[in-house]
């Protein structure tokens, strides 16, 4: 099957009538789940997009801790990542993916504070998720909404001093000068 181009889908959209491409619209939203999702977000009220929010982030605690407030043996990176790729999917902002970011981070930067570290594979997870969120926050200049928490975070007592210095590094900017 040939590769479509956007340029061959815009063609295709510039001869449709305002009724064919909402039908079009419509077709896709009942077809696709994350078209209906993405929608959906549209559709919601601030406080509604922050109860979508605090369920997945939901779903990020419970990677990491168990229902009795225990931590997990084994934390299973490849589901945080597709739990939060499922609301990039989704949101309409970045200020909430950006917050969802944060807060993987800072679940994983509590769990070791409190044992005393985790295994490298989780503290590498974190970092590329901050560096993540670092690109975000400055693409979209939205620092002034997250530092405090980026700061409170860092003053984390991790016995793993290796992973604040590494997520301080990152706040401070020091890996743009390197690309």
């Amino acid at each position: 099957m040939a590769k479509s181009k956007i340029s061959d889908l815009k063609k295709i959209l510039d001869e449709m009538s305002e009724d064919e491409l909402k039908q079009e619209i419509l077709k896709l939203y009942n077809k696709l789940p994350q078209v209906k999702d993405f929608y959906n977000q549209d559709l919601m009220t601030e406080e509604e997009r922050q109860v979508v929010l605090k369920e997945f982030k939901n779903k990020v605690h419970k990677q990491f801790w168990t229902s009795g407030g225990n931590p997990k043996g084994m934390v299973n990176n490849t589901t945080i990542k597709g739990i939060i790729a499922d609301y990039e999917k989704i949101a309409l902002f970045p200020y909430d993916v950006v917050d969802l970011l944060i807060y993987r981070v800072e679940v994983a930067t509590d769990l070791a504070e409190q044992f005393g570290g985790m295994p490298e594979s989780n503290y590498n997870a974190s970092i590329t998720a901050f560096k993540k969120v670092m690109k975000l926050i400055r693409d979209n200049n939205l620092m002034s909404h997250f530092e405090d928490r980026i700061k409170k975070m860092l003053k984390a007592n991790n016995l793993d001093y290796w992973y604040i210095e590494q997520l301080e590094w990152l706040f401070e900017g020091e890996e743009e000068e390197l690309e």
